[in-house]
């Protein structure tokens, strides 16, 4: 086959390519990846703008196969990137794959993936940008406010979610610190709670947590987490790990404002039981005697059984309260109709 190739004309064999990509929609796109990877570096990119633009366009009406149609012309891209990556021109891999990212951000956004092809597509293109940033080494400012501005543009998909921590020995110590800055409005956003859809508040969010784990000093890392944890928690359990992480940093009276704001959601909660104690036990551990009783308390009158009423007995105990807190325990078991009575303390 190859020798028969080599004996048609020249213009003939690419005036029957021509032809064929005309009419084969899928065989235009492969053709028009292999001319833009076989082109200088600037006409190159014009050519994979161009043709990246094609790859998610499909006649078919069937939402399964339009996607499986995409996935296939994407997995032309990536097999193309990856060849220029191994020639070495990775400015134009960073570009490519920042076009190729958008093109199935732009797609999902409006269609289907049943089968997480695309999504899967959307990791891959991103790692090879990272591979080509840690070979190129582009200015850390620059890399660092396009980042941001990219990790919000895909926030449907995820997409560089992870950016500040995946980037980080790229990025320094002063591009960390531009990065931090250049997310400051959208987090400010967040944290006022401005109407915006849910994955956007998620992709902010991450990509916060990302910076913060990005830091090289552990108490630092240990605090900015927590405190980007406790800014945006909505449950118990995001409050108790905000918590532990403020105390891993040294930030005491941070991590029990944190603490406090999740006891006070899992005493509302009937499925959190465990984290309940947790935040009630990390406050205690901290609190004064007479302070530490009442925490106690607040988790029998929550959740009154023999596990809680054994935590107050023990705190109640350090005050010599135990009667006291007895008799309260009952009258709280006859108030819901409990059949259980825990012994008086002489009895034990």
């Amino acid at each position: 086959m190859g020798r028969l190739l080599q004996e048609i004309p020249r213009d003939e064999l690419s005036a029957w390519l021509l032809e064929t990509a005309k009419v084969v929609p899928d065989f235009g796109k492969r053709l028009n990846l292999y001319i833009a990877r076989h082109s200088p570096a600037e006409a190159a990119l014009v050519q994979y703008r161009a043709t990246v633009e094609t790859l998610v366009k499909s006649r078919n009406r069937n939402p399964q196969k339009r996607a499986r149609e995409a996935a296939q012309n994407f997995d032309g891209l990536q097999a193309a990137l990856t060849a220029e990556f191994a020639a070495g021109r990775t400015e134009l891999v960073m570009a490519v794959c920042t076009e190729g990212i958008r093109a199935i951000h732009g797609f999902l956004s409006e269609n289907s993936d049943p089968k997480g092809k695309l999504q899967e597509l959307t990791a891959e293109l991103a790692r090879l940008h990272l591979a080509a940033a840690t070979e190129l080494r582009p200015k850390q400012w620059e890399l660092a406010m396009e980042l941001v501005q990219l990790g919000q543009e895909f926030s449907f998909t995820g997409a560089l979610r992870e950016a500040a921590y995946e980037y980080r020995d790229i990025l320094g110590d002063a591009g960390l610190g531009w990065f931090r800055e250049a997310m400051e409005p959208y987090w400010q956003d967040t944290l006022n709670a401005v109407r915006m859809p849910w994955h956007r508040r998620e992709q902010t969010r991450g990509q916060m947590l990302a910076w913060a784990r990005s830091l090289e000093d552990p108490a630092s890392r240990a605090v900015e987490s927590g405190r980007v944890l406790a800014a945006v928690a909505a449950s118990a359990g995001e409050f108790l790990q905000a918590a532990k992480s403020l105390l891993r940093g040294k930030h005491e009276d941070e991590a029990m404002i944190a603490a406090e704001k999740g006891f006070a959601l899992a005493k509302r909660s009937p499925y959190v039981e465990d984290t309940l104690f947790d935040l009630a036990i990390l406050r205690m551990e901290r609190a004064e005697p007479e302070a530490a009783v009442e925490i106690a308390w607040q988790v029998f009158r929550a959740r009154p059984d023999q596990d809680s009423y054994s935590l107050l007995r023990q705190a109640a105990a350090a005050i010599g309260a135990e009667m006291e807190y007895w008799a309260r325990a009952v009258d709280r078991l006859k108030e819901i109709g409990s059949r259980w009575t825990p012994p008086t303390p002489a009895a034990t």
